[in-house]
Order: C-alpha cells, then sequence, then structure tokens
C-alpha cells in the first residue's frame, strides 16, 4: 500500500487536529459532516508575545497535531514577534510560473522605466493598479483631491521593494481578479502576501526597522487587506495586525510626540485609530490604546473630524462595556451601577450633543455626504450604547427610531461617492436591527450596490452576516415575544454561529 503523503493545503481545522482534509471550497467535509467550524484555506497570522513566557527548555508533548514556531529574535520587538501558522514553513508554494497567463488586456497603464525596476512587467502593472485605482477606493474619505491620502503617505514607501510592497501588491492581485475575472491573478495575490509575511519576519527583528514608518505602513495595510478581502468563515484572528501596531509604537513611548510630527506618521495613527475602535465593537472590549489627540481626523483630512468625533464616544462605550462584562453582576452592586449609569448618561449627553457639520473646504456634494455619514454614524452610535447601556435593540421604539434615521441619512449618500467605503459599520449596525421589511430589502440592495461599486468582499460577507442576525432575532420573536428579540446582540449571533468577529472597518 502507499505510503500517506501529508497534506499541507487542507483546512486549518483539519491540519490544527492532524486530520486528513478533503480541501472543498469554501468549507471542507469533515467540518461540515461533523458540524464544526470550517476555518478556512488562508495564511495565518499571530503577533506573539515572546518575553511574557521565556523558554522552559521542554520539548513538546507528542500528538497528532503540532505547531511550528519560528525562532524569535531578540530585539524589542520580539515583544510582539509575527509568527505564521506556519507562514513560511507549511503553505502552499506560490512560486511563480512563467506559463501562467497575465491580464495584460485589464486596465492598460503607462509603466515608467524608472518605476520599480527589479519588478517584473506583470508586478508593475499591479503596483500602479494600485496607486492609480485601489489606493483610491480603500479610502474612506471624499474623493475630489487630485491623490488620495494612500497615494500621498505611501506611494513613495510602496515603490521599494520590502514587506510594504508586497503587500499592496496582495491586494491589487486580489481586487484586479474580481474586477476582472481572471482567477491566476489570485494565485499572485497568494504569492505577494506570502512574500509580505517573510519579510515582515525579517524586518521586525532590526529594531531599528521595526519601528519605522514602512513596518508600521505595512502591518496597517495587512490589517486593511485583511478586513477588505477575506472571504468565507475562516477564522483569523483580525485583531492581530492591531496588536502589532500596538507594540511597534510602544516601542515609541514618549517619543511618539516627535514621531507624530511627520504627515505621514499622523495619517498612519489615523488609520489605526479608525480600525482599532471599529474592531474594539466586533471583538467587544476595550481598544488597544487610548487614541486621544492622535486622532483628530479620519485619515487626517479636517473635513471628517466630526466623523472621529462620534468614533472617539464610540471608543468609550467599548469601554463601557468592558466596565459591565469585569463587573460581574452591576445591578447587585450600588456603586458599580451609579458608575456605569453616569459614564452611560455621559456618552448619551455627548453623543447628542455633537456638532457634526462638514468643515468648508469641499464642494458641496461632498459636504453634503459627509454631513450625512456622520450622522449616519451619531445614531449608529446610538444603537451601539443603547445595546450596551440599558441591553436593548429592535424592536424597541428607541432603537427603531435610530435605526430608521441612521439608514435614512446612508440613503442621502450616492453609492457612487467615495464615502461609501465608510459606511460599513453604520449599515451593520443599523441593519442588523432592521425589522421592517422595506427597511430590509434597503440593506439588501445598498450592500448589493456597495458591493459592484468597489468589489469588496467584505460587502457580501456582511449580508450574509446580518441575513443571519435576522433569522436569529425572527426565530427569537415567535418563541420569546418581543422582549427576546430584543435581547438578541448581533456582535453575539455572529460569534456564535460563524465563530469569528465581524469586519466592520
Amino acid at each position: 500500500m502507499a505510503p500517506h503523503t501529508r497534506t499541507r493545503t487542507g483546512c486549518w481545522t483539519c491540519r490544527e487536529s492532524g486530520y486528513k482534509c478533503d480541501e472543498k471550497k469554501p468549507f471542507c467535509g469533515r467540518c461540515t459532516r461533523l458540524n464544526i467550524t470550517c476555518k478556512g484555506y488562508g495564511i495565518k497570522l499571530k503577533w506573539k508575545n515572546t518575553t511574557a513566557q521565556p523558554a522552559s527548555g521542554k520539548r513538546p508533548r507528542s500528538g497528532r497535531a503540532r505547531s511550528v514556531e519560528h525562532p524569535q529574535a531578540s530585539s524589542p520587538l520580539s515583544t510582539s514577534s509575527i509568527t505564521s501558522a506556519p507562514a513560511t514553513l507549511d503553505m502552499v508554494d506560490w512560486s511563480p510560473s512563467p506559463e501562467w497567463p497575465r491580464a495584460t488586456d485589464i486596465a492598460p497603464m503607462i509603466i515608467t522605466p524608472t518605476m520599480s525596476p527589479d519588478l517584473s512587467t506583470g508586478d508593475k502593472r499591479l503596483l500602479q493598479y494600485w496607486v492609480e485605482q485601489l489606493s483610491t477606493l480603500i479610502s474612506v474619505t471624499p474623493g475630489n483631491r487630485a491623490k488620495s491620502p494612500y497615494q500621498i503617505h505611501l506611494t513613495a514607501m510602496a515603490y521599494s521593494p520590502g514587506a510594504l510592497r508586497s503587500t499592496v501588491l496582495s491586494m491589487a492581485a486580489h481586487h484586479l481578479a474580481l474586477v476582472s475575472g481572471d482567477g491566476f491573478l489570485k494565485l499572485d495575490a497568494y504569492r505577494h502576501q506570502r512574500d509580505a509575511i517573510q519579510q515582515l519576519q525579517r524586518l521586525i527583528q532590526i529594531p531599528e526597522d521595526s519601528s519605522a514608518e514602512p513596518a508600521l505602513a505595512t502591518v496597517l495595510m495587512m490589517q486593511v487587506s485583511m478586513r477588505l478581502f477575506g472571504e468565507g468563515d475562516a477564522a483569523p484572528s483580525v485583531v492581530n495586525h492591531l496588536v502589532g501596531a500596538k507594540a511597534m509604537l510602544s516601542q515609541k513611548r514618549g517619543d511618539i510626540a516627535i514621531w507624530s510630527k511627520s504627515p505621514s506618521v499622523r495619517f498612519l495613527l489615523s488609520l489605526f485609530a479608525y480600525h482599532d475602535i471599529l474592531s474594539s465593537v466586533s471583538r467587544s472590549s476595550s481598544p488597544f490604546i487610548n487614541h486621544g489627540g492622535d486622532f483628530d481626523a479620519v485619515e487626517g483630512i479636517s473635513s471628517m473630524k466630526g466623523i472621529a468625533r462620534v468614533l472617539h464616544i464610540v471608543a468609550g462605550i467599548s469601554e463601557l462595556q468592558d466596565i459591565a462584562r469585569h463587573g460581574g453582576t452591576i445591578s447587585k452592586d450600588p456603586t458599580s451601577f451609579a458608575r456605569f449609569s453616569v459614564i452611560g448618561s455621559g456618552l448619551e449627553q455627548t453623543l447628542s450633543s455633537l456638532d457634526l457639520s462638514a468643515a468648508p473646504d469641499h464642494n458641496e456634494n461632498d459636504s453634503k455626504d459627509i454631513s450625512a455619514t456622520a450622522e449616519a454614524y451619531r445614531h449608529a452610535a446610538f444603537i451601539y450604547l443603547y445595546r450596551i447601556w440599558h441591553g436593548i435593540g429592535a424592536p424597541n421604539p428607541i432603537t427603531l427610531h435610530h435605526v430608521q434615521q441612521c439608514l435614512s441619512y446612508l440613503a442621502q449618500v450616492d453609492v457612487s461617492s467615495a464615502l461609501i467605503s465608510s459606511h460599513i459599520w453604520p449599515i451593520f449596525t443599523a441593519g442588523c436591527e432592521a425589522i421592517d421589511v422595506a427597511q430590509r430589502q434597503f440593506v439588501r440592495d445598498r450592500l448589493a450596490a456597495m458591493f459592484e461599486s468597489r468589489k469588496f468582499p467584505v460587502m457580501r460577507k456582511l449580508m450574509a452576516d446580518i441575513e443571519d442576525v435576522w433569522a436569529c432575532k425572527d426565530l427569537e420573536s415567535v418563541i420569546g415575544g418581543q422582549d427576546g428579540m430584543e435581547k438578541v446582540d448581533c456582535i453575539s449571533v455572529i460569534r456564535r454561529r460563524r465563530g469569528r468577529e465581524v469586519d466592520l472597518a
């Protein structure tokens, strides 16, 4: 009998358990048969604190399931070094092949000889596609400028060889594969993703490089890429890249004020704050750091200050949730209950009194879109606040009022607007609590239009998540009536049913 050859391409659930996988997509047969979460086939990253647990010198126990970890460097960032599970030792070989066809008929571009001369013609096309098109699509700010914030702050760094360039090439290949229907570009995307991981692993072992702008930019772009292009129900640790960014910033300590004088650093700090705060909603805990004065405008654009103000309150609501979770039964402790109530009331008052008018540095249409988006964020924040503070949701009339207001403001922004990429969190928050048939259909139509406008898989995944929440709410309304339906928490439903967090940024 021929010896069994262990597969290195099975789903992560089977690989971690030591079982053979039939590699069916999107979920393998074994996971489907056992009704367990199939973690998918993608690359897994883990930021690991290696100083908190010094090596014991003990050999790992034998068993069917083994994990492989790379030796960690002794540089300062080894306190949060990247490991892949495993990124370089146990991954499909996506080495480029000269026989692969290229999408040479897609989006004709001028390729300048001086632009990253070490790249192949196909990769130069991907880089230019990112610079000229994708970097604008992923921005959540108005698009009436000659260049998007991503183009302004990351282009020069992305032209140089390294992990950041490999990351944006991976993103470009992913997106162009969706736009063009060229499946071979997906292989390019995985190849560049692998290269980015390996390059970042080397980069963080050099202290002076690990805390430089390109390293922070790489980790944050990996976060953006994972959010936008992650498909299926694989369960990556979606906060891993944010943990890495936090570790890099912690090395700066007192130097942050000096370092942040750089416009590019201020942009990166704003990007970190945006993702950290919205991720805190998804993971039901406080943001990793207090962003304070480092975050006064989304992507550093002054007209987006109103949305940043709302997000600071969202961070406060996430912190309130931490108090509720770690404080036990607050209602049984008068002191804790009083503190909890005072904080909730303060957040409510601040949210109500916020001035969300857009700064007058944009044309009239952009100002209207910004104001409508900011108001949608405000009403989504009210929905989130009342869920955490009072434990209520639809069909409570208070929640339904904010659902109607949030969706109404979102409807005022055309899907062709550059602001549409920022609508993921408010449409999820209000959409999950929608119980009116017309409102639910609006959410379906809106997310479908958003996907057609941007071609980001997260928008389709978000709709599937909302449908799951609706099914749970509708079932609960039959079993437990309105009181039961009101207590259904959207984030908890997805974590329980899908085994992952919701992509909200």
